[in-house]
């Protein structure tokens, strides 16, 4: 835990940022189809009408965005060899151990928030990660 603020308004003030390591990521020819389809998919959701905590509810539908898109970023990132993984991260001031501090914060936020909604966002979680993993297998078996 470094001198970052652990609250959630330093999370969303690091949204920017985060935005702008996950484009660096999609458009960087350094990261494979596989890696692109995982960022997609943490877009996708975060983007999607359709949610599995609506975004009428206040706070929560935007944090599970939010968690989403974090844990699909950390998927890739910690997918990458170090060096390639630590010039993205360098180029937008972020550390591995921040986003996974922010995942943290922002899961246990969502607690604070309402258990039933916690549980909703961990089974999203599962779900996009099984998506992710079914969609992966698909790709590569057209690859062979």
């Amino acid at each position: 835990m470094d001198c970052y603020e652990k609250d959630i308004f330093s999370v969303i003030g690091r949204l920017s940022a985060y935005s702008k390591l996950l484009i660096k990521l999609y458009k960087s020819r350094e990261i494979n189809k596989k890696h692109k389809l995982t960022l997609s998919m943490g877009i996708a959701y975060s983007l999607s009408p359709i949610d599995f905590i609506p975004g009428i509810i206040p706070v929560a539908g935007q944090l599970d965005n939010l968690l989403i898109m974090l844990r699909c970023l950390e998927k890739v990132l910690l997918a990458l060899d170090e060096k390639v993984r630590n010039k993205f991260l360098e180029e937008e001031g972020i550390t591995l151990e921040q986003i996974s501090e922010d995942i943290k914060l922002t899961g246990d936020t969502l607690k604070a928030i309402g258990k039933g909604t916690a549980k909703i966002v961990t089974n999203t979680a599962k779900f996009v990660g099984y998506s992710v993993l079914y969609g992966l297998r698909k790709l590569r078996r057209k690859d062979l």
